[in-house]
């Protein structure tokens, strides 16, 4: 089994050999893996799964296995804690990255709309997801407004965004709020609306409109992403304007914003809180 891919910095190709030892002795749930490199950039080879990434530094999610880290990711947006999901929920992906959460979806065999705007990330989420069912992928660009918008490439270090933080290449892409993509795909209802927008989680609540009504949860990545800063407090001034009830939570390192529709939190679907 490879340790790492040509090229890799010494620094990582020493935590990847680290990473092979912790697994030899079982320590702390560290499992197997390796990363060889691929044109899309980089595959990681864990539990049996080749997981296309971007970059191969992505292979540190992957530390303790392909299951426990889509137990991650449950955890972080909310699943089983404010909302549950099963074959007739709908979830849109917003920043859907290389596409793990369409594995979440999977488990419950519920629906998702994945979308990722940066092309290179793309190109990993169609080759992640091509053998699942229930699943469309968007290479689409959400925003406040319908409009050609600067964004900004840097899939090498997870930080593609609208926002020019000096190190990414600029393109030009249309961009579409959540209520001109939904009409465009006949979304009429969302159980989850799950949101990893680079900072510009305002801008894409600030585009929902007339589908307020129909989401029973939003969950955010509010961490310290926006030119060094968080949005929670801009996502909860949106969310309360809208009727949703909010809750700010911090699982593990990751810095969350929930929105609960209190119309629909009894739906049979509804987590209790």
């Amino acid at each position: 089994m490879a340790a790492a891919i040509e090229g890799f910095p010494l620094k990582q190709k020493l935590k990847l050999l680290r990473q092979r030892a912790y697994a030899a002795l079982s320590y702390r749930g560290h499992v197997p893996l390796s990363v060889s490199a691929d044109p899309l950039g980089a595959v990681i080879h864990v539990d049996g799964m080749s997981v296309y990434a971007p970059s191969a530094l992505r292979w540190k999610l992957y530390k303790k296995g392909w299951a426990a880290r889509l137990d991650q990711l449950e955890r972080e947006y909310g699943v089983g804690r404010h909302m549950n999901l099963n074959e007739v929920s709908t979830i849109l992906d917003i920043g859907a990255n290389a596409g793990e959460f369409a594995y979440v979806a999977a488990r419950y065999g519920a629906r998702i709309h994945c979308v990722e705007p940066d092309p290179k990330v793309f190109a990993c989420l169609k080759a992640n997801t091509s053998a699942l069912s229930g699943v469309s992928i968007y290479d689409a660009l959400i925003w406040k407004e319908n409009a050609d918008l600067a964004f900004f490439s840097a899939p090498d270090t997870a930080d593609s965004s609208v926002f020019d933080e000096g190190q990414g290449d600029k393109i030009t892409k249309p961009a579409v709020t959540v209520e001109r993509f939904c009409a465009d795909n006949m979304i009429a209802q969302i159980d989850l609306l799950k949101c990893d927008a680079e900072g510009a989680e305002p801008e894409i609540l600030e585009g929902i409109g007339a589908m307020f009504p129909n989401i029973r949860v939003i969950a955010l990545d509010t961490g310290a992403e926006r030119r060094g800063a968080r949005t929670h407090r801009e996502c909860r001034t949106l969310l309360e304007a809208n009727g949703f009830s909010v809750f700010d939570e911090k699982i593990g390192k990751r810095l969350m914003t929930f929105g609960v529709n209190p119309a629909l939190k009894n739906h049979p679907d509804a987590a209790q809180k």
